[in-house]
């Protein structure tokens, strides 16, 4: 059976990002009314490469090829440590959501947990490569706390809650439902609520110098500061995490552009997302002002420059190889 991460490995690891999320610089994370972190990450100012890392659903390999990759011209991880790059993730940490050998693992899983089996040598896999992905991503909040960045997507809910911006979650079996009732046998509440506690704090939406991200493409548009106080309203969460292809209102990207700061040149500005899958590289939805780059099957990054440039086809990159 796959090993997995003890308990108090997994507690300490989670308490010390939601200490760094907690203490995020006012500065670029502005406080909600209540005086918590808010949620939006504002680097208008900022002036140096930023790697964009779109779903990377239970693939630890991907955050270490980047890590490990030269993409930007020196290794990626030796620059995140001198401050001299920005590494900001779209969402979605946990499950895996490949066709083929990780649907197959997830049907095998079902049958288990439909017989009161949470507990069964697939859930260990899957569960293995979910810890293998979140607990160094939450490493890397702690050790580079205003370089590395990690947005909410739909996926981060370890509660499988429907509410506080959530929606439950199924797609090749019920695998919202089979990750909480695994961790709630293997380990104890102690892990749910440490793991909810750090998802929680998870902003929604990250503004660059031409640039915007969120984890779905943006129904409608909202203003800067009901993103900020998101906690607020359930559906604000809900807009940047959960919309699908065709659901989002004919021009909500440059509304919600000038809603953010009304300075934005939005004929030079884009906004890129991940959660629906893409083939290739990218697809362009809102006349090309939203790109996706979620391809499940591929490890592709997007790569801004420092001097703010950036180019299509140059600069979607792959670490699968590196």
């Amino acid at each position: 059976m796959a090993e997995l991460p003890e308990e108090k490995e997994i507690i300490k690891i989670a308490s010390d990002a939601i200490k760094a999320l907690e203490k995020e610089g006012k500065d670029y994370r502005p406080s909600s009314a209540d005086s918590a972190p808010g949620g939006l990450l504002d680097f208008s100012s900022l002036e140096q490469d930023v790697i964009l890392v779109p779903d990377l659903h239970a693939r630890p390999d991907f955050i270490l090829n980047l890590l490990d990759s030269t993409i930007i011209g020196s290794n990626v991880l030796e620059a995140l440590a001198e401050k001299r790059c920005t590494v900001l993730c779209v969402g979605d940490c946990f499950h895996t959501e490949t066709s083929g050998f990780c649907a197959d693992r997830w049907k095998k899983a079902f049958y288990s947990w439909e017989e009161g089996k949470s507990d069964c040598p697939e859930m260990r896999e899957e569960m293995h490569d979910c810890f293998a992905t979140i607990l160094p991503l939450m490493l890397l909040k702690k050790t580079f706390p205003e370089n590395f960045h990690f947005l909410k997507g739909n996926h981060e809910n370890i509660l499988n809650e429907t509410g506080n911006g959530n929606y439950s979650f199924r797609k090749y079996s019920n695998e919202g439902q089979m990750v909480y009732d695994f961790i709630d046998e293997v380990y104890s509440k102690k892990v749910i609520n440490v793991l909810d506690a750090y998802e929680k704090l998870l902003p929604i939406v990250a503004l660059f110098r031409n640039f915007a991200v969120s984890h779905a493409e943006p129904r409608i548009p909202c203003d800067r500061k009901e993103i900020i106080d998101y906690k607020k309203n359930d559906s604000v969460i809900l807009n940047f995490t959960w919309t699908d292809n065709g659901e989002a209102e004919k021009n909500s990207v440059l509304e919600q552009l000038q809603l953010l700061d009304e300075k934005i040149d939005t004929e030079n500005f884009l906004w890129f997302g991940g959660h629906r899958p893409v083939r290739g590289k990218y697809a362009l939805r809102q006349n090309g002002k939203f790109i996706q780059f979620h391809n499940p099957t591929q490890m592709n990054v997007v790569h801004f420059h420092a001097d703010g440039s950036f180019d299509f086809e140059k600069d979607i990159v792959s670490v699968l190889g590196e």
